[in-house]
């Protein structure tokens, strides 16, 4: 059996060409004078913390919700809280993360438009699909 070993290909599967963090332009100081360039990270703090709170969600968080009727309200009690998000562009980004939670690297188009309607651009989506698809574990079982 082979081995393949792919931590030469880790750096060329940057956002930006591994060659650009290291190049030395002519005439510019030696090595140890040079900074690193440091990338700013696609997705922020909170952003970050939406994505992984949306795991504990399922699917049926992406439906409308209908009111209780009084029957209902009073067999069944108070209605649950809405796990629907108050900022719409975090709102889309949770929709977006469980659909990959549930899905994978499979996302539906629909969830994807309404992401970049919402204000995330190409990169940050796949920074969100990406960060679940390395989250989820390889193979799903289909019995315990």
């Amino acid at each position: 059996m082979a081995f393949i070993e792919f931590t030469n290909a880790a750096p060329a599967a940057l956002p930006i060409a591994h060659s650009a963090l290291f190049a030395v332009p002519r005439g510019a100081p030696r090595v140890a004078e040079v900074t690193p360039i440091i990338t700013p990270e696609p997705l922020s703090t909170l952003e970050r913390r939406v994505v992984l709170l949306a795991r504990e969600d399922g699917m049926e968080t992406l439906r409308p919700r209908r009111k209780r009727s009084w029957l209902a309200r009073l067999m069944l009690g108070p209605q649950a809280p809405s796990p629907v998000l108050a900022n719409e562009r975090l709102e889309a980004l949770r929709r977006l993360a469980v659909q990959a939670w549930h899905h994978g690297y499979t996302v539906p188009a629909s969830a994807l438009r309404e992401a970049k309607q919402a204000g995330f651009d190409e990169t940050q989506i796949g920074a969100v699909i990406d960060m679940i698809g390395r989250s989820r574990p390889a193979v799903r079982r289909l019995a315990a």
